[in-house]
């Protein structure tokens, strides 16, 4: 399920997809694994964005950018998720000028999706 324009500002991270996986395993241990595997792999998710986008590889951009995306997804990162569609429409269309402006969003929301996580699910106060 991708973002909607009814959702222009989804949040950070929706905890509630979290709570389900946390149900489906009848246990949290599996879901907060998963959680800092996510913040654990984001640099080099990044990393592949750039990469295969200063190469000019389409084929490795849009890979990159479905791994981060459908990852992203998974863990309720919905503003993360949103922000990677736009860069895949970008690569999709060819258009590497803006998937070039779209890069510097994904790694700060990438980056406040990561202290979210560790502030609201991770270690909450």
């Amino acid at each position: 399920m991708l973002p909607n324009a009814a959702h222009p500002n989804p949040p950070l991270v929706d905890l509630t997809v979290l709570a389900h996986l946390e149900q489906q395993f009848n246990d949290a241990g599996p879901a907060r694994a998963f959680a800092r595997d996510y913040i654990a792999g984001f640099g080099d998710r990044c990393l592949r964005l750039t990469r295969s986008l200063a190469d000019q590889d389409l084929p490795a951009a849009l890979e990159a950018a479905l791994s981060l995306r459908n990852s992203s997804l998974m863990l309720g990162a919905e503003r993360l998720v949103a922000l990677t569609a736009t860069f895949e429409a970008a690569i999709s269309s060819g258009d590497l000028d803006a998937a070039r402006r779209a890069l510097p969003g994904i790694e700060r929301c990438g980056l406040d999706t990561i202290r979210e996580l560790e502030t609201r699910y991770l270690d909450p106060a």
